[in-house]
């Protein structure tokens, strides 16, 4: 042949369906030789090249001869699944391409056509009818190297260590699929409906729980009394010295010491639900705007390594591609509700008595409901396209919640020398914004920096617990105590020794803390937006134990209402911790490796286990809020002087 030759040809070929029928094809050969080369052409027919549903198929495909297949629906068919394996750690492409030529079968325009992933020993895509009428050309390509699929070698290249193209010379892999055909849109309404109905069952079993305290519980002697009218005479006016001077001296504070401005604080707690009103709003567009543009991207370029997804339960549905996780957000949404509910029938039931029980401060309450709301919201958010880039949206609001549990839990105690709204934001904010830094450019100097200002961080809130507040005065009381006897034993003994043990314990957990996330970092254990999470969410249940032990060892008793919903919410949290752990997806990693950690639904053939954590989390972080919110009311009449302030 010279350079260019094309030879038409007509072939007799066997069809699954028909005795056989002729089919005439184009090859068209190139060559670089100005001499005439000799070639010989032999075709062959393609076994199986029909496929069909729930058969097993087994083909090799190598860098230099892709293979692909044809699928055409049936009537009854409306949504296939198309399940790939394969023992090996060769890169591969997977294109589902409508059924007409010509077939994008090169690792240069596979992306041309259709959608398309990337995999290595795990793949699978959902495929409807709505998309290919006609049926679909399943397409496979051996990648010419392993750049896209695995992550070690995408850091040795960027690195200089290895070059691309050379580290992996044998570039066959032999793989293994099935179609099977998977839920309709039609089979979707069970599944949904069923979840609908446990939650609202739910909803009647929390409505009958609290009802029956109400009735019978540590409130029922207080409820539906008549207001006490706060005296505001001197709220404007502040601590003078010898006040604080006698709070920083004081070994044994009670409630009322610290509990002077009942209005000024109980108002200023709704600063914490304006703050977070104002935030989620803020937040939430740009989310909703992003994510949004990250679903079209994937419809529109059929990329579906955009998003990681677990795409052996992804049900599609009204544009999005994984519809299940996003809706599976909705018991978030509808306990934070609940939540709110319960303590708007409590601040309406339950009366404000002057200088008896702990100050109630509602505003951090429903704070604390919209937070779980919002959370709901941003997830359904994260999971529309779930990926590196928007993990924080995911994540977010959990660190809301878990500062506003300490911070209630520190309030009950010390109401007057609380966190403000703005102070406790602002730090939010910061952490939020070293939260993105970490997941985006997970470096060690991250990490390195995140440390230091964290020790700091936890040494400043020290002495601020430690002077109540007043870290200022504190200072120079210290240093006038040195001016007039010296440096002596009792300069350094603390005044509140208690509370600077327990300080000492909470600064050393803390430490640990930061000692592990080192180690998970080490071994590529955990990412950066985890482990601050981590550190949040130890610190918010070792305040609740650290209250709750407290309580006890001052003589006061849990209350049936605090057993009964910390029973629950630790049972839940035990259960949903199960399915959290269980990852289906890992987005620190490629898209191909990400697939190899995917699963199948495991709950009416339409949820899997990160949905399960969906629908378990938002039940426990309900109870958790409830145990916050009855914790104390064995003092609902106690004298204000009788409580001790820890």
């Amino acid at each position: 042949m010279k350079k260019i030759s094309r030879l038409s040809k007509t072939a007799l070929l066997e069809h699954p369906d028909h005795d056989h029928f002729s089919q005439q094809f184009l090859v068209s050969l190139t060559t670089q030789s100005d001499e005439s080369v000799d070639v010989h052409i032999a075709a062959e027919e393609e076994k199986d090249f029909h496929v069909r549903e729930d058969v097993n198929y087994t083909l090799s495909v190598t860098a230099s001869e892709s293979r692909y297949v044809y699928y055409k629906f049936d009537k009854t068919t409306e949504t296939v699944m198309v399940q790939i394996s394969s023992s090996d750690d060769v890169c591969l492409a997977v294109s589902v391409q409508d059924s007409d030529c010509p077939v994008f079968d090169l690792n240069e325009n596979i992306k041309y056509e259709g959608k398309y992933q990337s995999m290595t020993r795990k793949g699978a895509l959902t495929v409807t009818k709505n998309e290919f009428e006609d049926g679909f050309f399943l397409v496979f390509i051996a990648r010419p190297d392993n750049y896209e699929c695995n992550i070690q070698t995408r850091r040795r290249v960027k690195s200089g260590l290895i070059q691309v193209l050379s580290e992996f010379p044998n570039r066959t892999s032999t793989l293994s699929f099935k179609i099977r055909k998977t839920l309709s849109r039609a089979d979707y309404v069970k599944p949904i409906l069923i979840i609908i109905g446990i939650i609202f069952a739910f909803f009647a079993f929390a409505i009958i729980l609290v009802y029956l305290f109400f009735l019978f519980g540590s409130v029922k002697d207080v409820v539906n009394l008549e207001d006490q009218e706060a005296q505001i005479h001197d709220e404007l006016q502040k601590r003078n010295t010898t006040e604080i001077k006698e709070l920083l001296e004081t070994t044994k504070l009670n409630v009322k010491m610290v509990s002077r401005y009942p209005v000024k604080t109980k108002k200023r707690s709704f600063n914490y639900l304006w703050h977070v009103l104002s935030v989620s709003i803020f937040y939430g567009i740009p989310v909703v705007q992003l994510v949004t543009t990250y679903q079209r991207m994937v419809n529109k370029t059929g990329n579906q390594d955009l998003c990681y997804y677990n795409f052996f339960c992804a049900h599609p549905l009204l544009g999005f591609s994984d519809f299940n996780h996003i809706f599976s957000n909705i018991a978030y949404i509808l306990l934070g509700g609940l939540f709110m509910f319960v303590v708007l029938h409590r601040h309406n039931t339950i009366p404000e008595r002057q200088g008896v029980g702990i100050p109630e401060h509602y505003g951090i309450y429903y704070a604390m409901g919209v937070s779980l709301i919002i959370e709901g919201l941003l997830s359904a958010c994260y999971h529309i396209c779930p990926s590196q880039s928007n993990y924080q949206f995911d994540t977010s609001f959990m660190y809301v919640m878990a500062v506003l549990c300490s911070v209630k839990l520190y309030q009950n105690r010390h109401s007057d020398i609380n966190a403000t709204a703005y102070s406790t934001f602002t730090i939010l904010g910061l952490l939020i914004f070293v939260a993105m830094i970490g997941i985006l450019h997970s470096h060690f100097l991250i990490w390195l920096s995140f440390y230091v200002g964290y020790i700091g961080l936890c040494l400043y809130l020290s002495f601020k617990i430690y002077f109540l507040s007043y870290v200022i005065q504190g200072f120079k009381k210290v240093e006038e105590e040195i001016h007039l006897t010296g440096l002596t034993k009792k300069t350094f003994t603390p005044n509140k020794k208690v509370r600077f043990v327990l300080l000492i314990l909470a600064n050393g957990v803390n430490m640990a803390m930061l000692l592990l996330g080192l180690c998970l970092y080490s071994v590529d254990a955990t990412d950066f937006g985890s482990f601050l999470l981590l550190i949040l969410l130890g610190n918010a249940i070792l305040h609740t134990i650290f209250y709750t032990c407290m309580k006890l060892i001052h003589g006061e008793r849990l209350c049936i209402e605090a057993i009964v919903y910390g029973i629950l919410s630790l049972a839940v949290w035990t259960l949903s911790a199960l399915y959290f752990f269980d990852k289906s997806t890992l987005w620190m990693v490629t898209p191909a490796e990400s697939r190899n950690w995917n699963q199948e639904c495991v709950l009416l053939e339409f949820f899997d286990k990160h949905d399960i954590w969906h629908l378990l989390s938002a039940p426990a972080l309900y109870f958790t809020f409830m145990l916050l919110l009855c914790l104390d009311d064995d003092l609902v009449q106690t004298p204000q002087e009788s409580i001790p302030v820890f």
